[in-house]
């Protein structure tokens, strides 16, 4: 397989039916952001000799202002992965420092193994405008630097953390050449997309099918690295065929749900991403949860155990407060507290962002459904950059119609109240589909 390249503009259209819908990944050209601030904050562009090429010396060419983004964002704490060192669970070792700190040891030429990475710059110039006031050096909101390009705004994850949370999954990651990410797939299977400000990129994508070959046998261990994987520990990871392309400055990659993929600065590189779903790959979303759900089950078994026991010697009958239902529900409740401290959602949240997002379709017709008070929430993409509301309708449909069936007692307290107005806001879709 390789993996297209569409220069100049695309439709939306032709984004949803011929790599949204069939989860491949796809280069977009500098088209899709070329009026992005950053390209002219964040970098400098070269000497240029008479009659060369402008455009495209800037595209591939320029280098980082280290200067501006030391001025700018110097004071802001990122998180910081050092690439020469992994902790015995094989992640990268990483550190809380300054901005300002690391880039100063870049330009000693120190610190070459340092990756700035998942730092919320856009959340982060927003509280700093609030807080300083709209005179301040950074930009005093995201859309200063960077703006989300059309095809990518149906994003049901930023959408709801955006407004319901101080969180999001929008990331600027910076690092030297030969910094990298390890193998991974992305939160619950969530889509992501990147967009090179400066700077080259290698990636290694695996689809879906090819999974199974990267983890060690009957240990829920992935590859670390695939450049050096040890074919003793992982006896099946050469059947797996990655495809591997490199991303120039100006490119934006679309990851689809589902594939493993790591990735390494070729160059010094400073780059935009951000994680998202919506309707399309919300079904994968929620089977992702569901395998999550059953992986921290069987690693609490020692916890359900002991709940079942004590139960079990303290019962005074089917009324009593003791009783099986209870150790069960407590057991529920100790699982999803695991699931959202390891991955940062669990059923709550997903179905809170749901919710979120139905109710913001419905306001685009109506103030209130079925005693449900509406947000005033418009989408942020509009009819036209969404699937239809049949299409929505139908794979939100099917993701409740499952979990309201499950047998795990998730389906009680606050969850039941908001999957109760999923229900109500389904319904209200349906009649206007």
């Amino acid at each position: 397989m390789i993996v297209q390249r569409v220069t100049g503009e695309i439709t939306y259209e032709r984004f949803y039916q011929d790599f949204l819908l069939p989860n491949r990944p796809v280069i977009l050209g500098s088209e899709l952001v070329k009026s992005w601030p950053a390209f002219h904050l964040w970098t400098t562009p070269p000497s240029l000799s008479e009659g060369s090429d402008v455009n495209r010396s800037l595209e591939y060419t320029a280098t980082i202002n280290w200067t501006y983004l030391a001025e700018s964002y110097g004071t802001q704490e990122v998180s910081v992965a050092d690439c020469s060192s992994c902790d015995s669970f094989g992640n990268l070792e990483c550190e809380s420092s300054t901005f300002g700190r690391v880039v100063g040891m870049w330009e000693r030429g120190q610190g070459q193994s340092l990756y700035v990475k998942d730092w919320h710059l856009a959340r982060a110039v927003v509280a700093l405008a609030r807080g300083t006031g709209s005179n301040s050096k950074p930009p005093t909101d995201a859309g200063e630097f960077y703006s989300v390009p059309d095809i990518f705004k149906d994003d049901w994850m930023n959408d709801y953390y955006g407004a319901r949370t101080n969180d999001d999954f929008r990331f600027v990651y910076v690092g030297a050449a030969g910094t990298y990410t390890p193998l991974h797939r992305d939160v619950y299977c969530s889509y992501s997309w990147s967009t090179n400000v400066c700077g080259r990129k290698r990636w290694w994508l695996f689809p879906p099918e090819q999974t199974s070959f990267l983890f060690m046998r009957e240990r829920n261990v992935v590859v670390h690295d695939v450049r050096d994987v040890d074919e003793r520990q992982f006896p099946e990871f050469g059947k797996a065929r990655p495809v591997v392309v490199d991303q120039e400055a100006g490119e934006t990659i679309f990851v689809p749900s589902g594939w493993y993929h790591q990735v390494e600065n070729l160059t010094e590189c400073i780059s935009i991403n951000h994680n998202w779903c919506n309707s399309v790959n919300l079904p994968m979303l929620y089977a992702s949860m569901c395998d999550k759900v059953v992986e921290v089950e069987r690693a609490l078994d020692d916890v359900r155990e002991m709940m079942m026991m004590m139960a079990s010697s303290s019962s005074k009958g089917p009324g009593s407060t003791d009783g099986p239902g209870s150790w069960q529900q407590e057991f529920t409740k100790v699982v999803q507290d695991v699931v959202k401290q390891d991955a940062g959602w669990n059923w709550l949240t997903f179905w809170r962002m749901v919710r979120h997002v139905l109710q913001g379709i419905v306001n685009d017709t109506t103030s209130t459904v079925d005693g449900i008070q509406a947000n005033g929430k418009r989408p942020d993409a509009p009819s036209n950059l969404r699937p239809t509301n049949s299409f929505i309708h139908e794979k939100v449909r099917g993701c409740y119609r499952d979990f309201v069936s499950r047998d795990r007692m998730e389906c009680t307290g606050e969850v039941l109240l908001v999957v109760e107005d999923v229900s109500k806001l389904l319904n209200t879709i349906g009649a206007l589909s």
